[in-house]
């Protein structure tokens, strides 16, 4: 049994595996990977300490911080669920094995949002992709269409510019919705062409993507642009649906916090990072909330009723 698992290998969870294990805090941390939102950051300019660094560089930093300690991990697992057990809590992963824990930190940040429409399932991983630090070098001199407007498809736009000949940006707004200094750079490459009020239909091709199908709303017209590849930024989601209604969520289905513990409606449980409800969602903010976690939860443990000696009567480590 463990005093602690943690749920994630983003910047939150590697941080609150850094902070419990210097608490000496018996904990497991799981994670599918240590990769995280910040991976698929071209590159990542406001992190103290690094003033320019791509955001695989410091995902791979942080998870070597983090193995630095000696904390147990179990990586390439999936949390699939988490249900009450007796006073503790019981971790299920996909290959059905449970781990039993005193407390729980959920650190498992948000997923892309999907598109719903036609083709979209049909070419994943075959033109289709969610990652353009991933997936940009593929499609070097050829053209490539990116849904969505706002700063997530603004930065794609930048990785594919590097690689591809020409960029299409698909808005559905009939303005641009990304930071001005984003528009700039964008604009200065001269290889990217922005479509407003486009409202994105289907996605076409024959084994693999060859064109985009949208309806240009000004126009109150279908056109189909042929591209050789589709890049969907239109936001994300909490990736919190395992956890079924053991906590309260927002109508968003983030995990609703206390703003001073980030612990959930369940004692014991404490939630860091985009997967809840604090309402601004950055690396760096993750990170701290990691921090914070770790320390409500050593000092969850350290009451008298997990048989502990109470908060003033902990030696600081």
């Amino acid at each position: 049994m463990y005093d602690l698992i943690i749920i994630g290998g983003g910047s939150a969870g590697v941080t609150a595996g850094i902070y419990a294990s210097r608490k000496k805090i018996n904990t497991l941390v799981i994670a599918k990977d240590f990769f995280g939102q910040i991976s698929k950051t071209g590159q990542v300019d406001n992190w103290p300490g690094d003033m320019a660094i791509s955001g695989m560089n410091l995902a791979l930093k942080l998870e070597k911080h983090l193995k630095s300690f000696p904390v147990e991990i179990k990586v390439g697992q999936k949390v699939v669920a988490v249900k009450k057990w007796q006073d503790n809590f019981l971790a299920q992963t996909e290959d059905n094995k449970e781990f039993e824990t005193k407390t729980i930190i959920i650190a498992t940040g948000r997923n892309a949002k999907t598109l719903g429409i036609e083709g979209e399932q049909d070419f994943v991983g075959k033109g289709l992709s969610y990652c353009s630090i991933c997936d940009a070098p593929f499609f070097k001199n050829k053209q490539v269409g990116v849904i969505g407007g706002g700063n997530a498809g603004f930065e794609t736009a930048l990785d594919l510019v590097k690689y591809a000949s020409k960029v299409f940006i698909f808005e559905s707004s009939d303005k641009i919705l990304a930071d001005e200094v984003l528009i700039e750079k964008v604009k200065s490459t001269g290889k990217v062409e922005i479509c407003l009020q486009a409202e994105i239909l289907r996605i076409e091709g024959q084994g693999k993507v060859e064109a985009v199908v949208y309806k240009d709303m000004a126009l109150n017209k279908e056109v189909r642009l042929v591209v050789d590849g589709v890049f969907v930024q239109i936001g994300s989601v909490p990736a919190t649906g395992f956890l079924g209604k053991l906590v309260d969520f927002n109508e968003k289905n983030e995990i609703e916090v206390d703003s001073a513990t980030l612990e959930t409606s369940v004692k014991g449980i404490f939630a860091a990072g985009d997967c809840n409800n604090t309402k601004w969602k950055q690396a760096i903010i993750a990170a701290s909330q990691g921090a914070i976690t770790a320390l409500s939860a050593y000092e969850f443990l350290q009451s008298p009723a997990q048989g502990g000696v109470g908060r003033n009567g902990v030696p600081p480590v």
